[in-house]
């Protein structure tokens, strides 16, 4: 059983099925109460992340979707410098609404065979499941099911909080490449092509870094009064104004196309107990990642596909599951993967902590000039363990 219908549990869920597994998705909301809900945060399905959609077959919006593959980053400094630089991922990427993505995977779930409950999950419901399924992977982050699985400080993720600010706009000026970082004090905003119900559009993302003195954390606005169209753009405009005029002449998609909301980045421990049997944490429930590295999707479906896999071969060796087995697993993805995406989140921290090292600003600058380097380091988005390697950040 798969408790969660996010990123994860789907791309598990269609794993297992595609590798004989039984598998059962338990989610709180149908597919057509995931269409018509609020706007989820945006998330970049980069390269890597791209061809394993397509080997599950779930690659659906090919002929739609606005592909991406160049990314500017343009980092200005506590100290007063502007650092920029454009590179190539080397393929294509894509940004789809996941109140589309969302829902027409889960349909395809049921359509190849896999079984869909439609019901919240409680504690004491996983109890009694133990009993009837050879394992049980918890995918949902938050309310009484995330709290089963306590934060393991001996893996710091990341260093700070995040206030996350987004909207869907049409009609966006277009730029001179795909996907457009701003790197700043107050925090990153991503302007990122995607696809939604609607058709192409632009989302504009905003992680602040929380504070009363931050223009960027949008939660500091009265909730009456907060309208995360508007103060954004007047927002932008005190930090980036070149950015502001584009904001300005577009128009927001629709009443339910703005998100304003806070994210505690955290890595927790893989297994808890419940009743006298153990679920497994997996996605969210473990692993929050900071979204100014854009990297949440990228590591959920590694999580999802490499657990998955192992799974499958244990399974077929010993034929069940141990609490050990899943500790093992989650080491493992810690060591190949997380670690790096950390790294990464720490890289982003120094850059406007004052801790910035003089080889990194220095990298920064090179990547301005020798375009092969800022292909590596863009590239290094889609697989963290080359940019940890390429800049000797772990």
């Amino acid at each position: 059983m798969i408790v969660g219908a996010g990123q994860t549990g789907l791309i598990t869920a269609h794993r297992l099925l595609q590798r004989g597994a039984d598998v059962t998705i338990a989610t709180s909301m149908s597919s057509v109460e995931l269409r018509t809900a609020r706007a989820q945060m945006t998330q970049l399905t980069l390269p890597s992340t791209l061809v394993t959609e397509r080997e599950l077959r779930l690659d659906m919006w090919a002929s739609l979707v606005p592909f991406y593959q160049t990314v500017r980053l343009t980092t200005h400094t506590q100290q007063g410098h502007t650092l920029s630089f454009t590179g190539d991922l080397g393929a294509a990427g894509a940004a789809i609404d996941p109140r589309v993505k969302l829902p027409d995977w889960l349909e395809y779930f049921e359509d190849q065979g896999g079984k869909v409950v439609i019901h919240g999950i409680t504690v004491s419901d996983l109890a009694y499941f133990t009993r009837m399924f050879d394992g049980i992977l918890v995918t949902v982050g938050s309310g009484e099911l995330g709290q089963l699985f306590p934060a393991d400080p001996s893996r710091p993720l990341a260093a700070e909080d995040q206030v996350v600010s987004q909207v869907y706009m049409v009609d966006w000026p277009a730029g001179d490449t795909d996907v457009e970082v701003y790197s700043l004090p107050q925090g990153e905003i991503y302007v990122i092509p995607t696809l939604t119900a609607y058709g192409p559009a632009h989302s504009i993302l905003v992680t602040a870094r929380p504070g009363d003195d931050n223009p960027l954390d949008l939660t500091t606005i009265p909730p009456r009064q907060r309208d995360v169209h508007t103060y954004l753009g007047s927002r932008l405009a005190t930090v980036l104004p070149d950015l502001a005029e584009r904001y300005a002449q577009a128009e927001l998609l629709d009443e339910r196309a703005a998100l304003c909301e806070a994210v505690t980045p955290v890595v927790r421990t893989p297994v808890a107990r419940v009743g006298d049997g153990f679920v497994v944490g997996l996605g969210d429930a473990l692993v929050t990642t900071e979204p100014r590295t854009g990297q949440g999707w990228n590591l959920s479906t590694r999580a999802g596909v490499f657990t998955a896999d192992r799974m499958v071969e244990h399974y077929e060796r010993y034929g069940g599951f141990s609490e050990a087995f899943f500790t093992d697993t989650f080491s493992v993805l810690w060591e190949q993967h997380i670690q790096h995406t950390a790294a990464f989140s720490h890289m982003v921290h120094a850059v406007h902590s004052g801790n910035l090292p003089p080889e990194l600003m220095q990298a920064m600058a090179r990547a301005g000039t020798d375009t092969e380097f800022a292909n590596a380091w863009v590239r290094g988005f889609d697989d963290p363990r080359q940019l940890t390697a390429m800049l000797s950040l772990l």
